[in-house]
């Protein structure tokens, strides 16, 4: 009788090993899921960072030029005599100071497209300014 208990006593410790080891390879299984889940998360994550950087990097480098080009033109109308209002100057002033701002921060960016339209704007505002000739 005392063999028969030890056998079945056996049976049940193997038994509730097996059960026990079979929960906690499926709770395994399924944290490593979880790792794997929140693994292609982050993945995804810094693509989508990356694409926005790209995106936010091209973005200010596309306003940079708009500036400048805002820039050359309000300078070439003021090559041909074109009168501006103190206002205009303003909103042009503020292109080249985002610009600067823009050149100064990225080196690498050609800046010295609009060096000499800048120059001349500030002249003639500051003539403008002196003798309040504006429009």
């Amino acid at each position: 009788m005392t063999a028969i208990l030890i056998a079945c006593g056996g049976a049940l410790i193997t038994a509730t090993v097996s059960v026990v080891t079979l929960l906690l390879n499926r709770k395994w299984a399924k944290e490593d899921r979880k790792s794997d889940k929140l693994d292609a998360i982050r993945s995804e994550v810094a693509a989508v960072r990356r694409t926005l950087t790209d995106h936010i990097a091209a973005d200010a480098e596309a306003d940079a030029k708009q500036a400048r080009r805002r820039i050359i033109a309000f300078s070439d109308e003021c090559r041909r005599g074109t009168r501006h209002s103190e206002e205009h100057f303003d909103n042009v002033l503020e292109d080249v100071d985002a610009y600067e701002t823009y050149c100064n921060t990225h080196p690498t960016f050609a800046n010295r497209k609009a060096v000499q339209s800048i120059r001349f704007i500030i002249d003639v505002y500051d003539r403008c300014k002196r003798t309040n000739d504006f429009i």
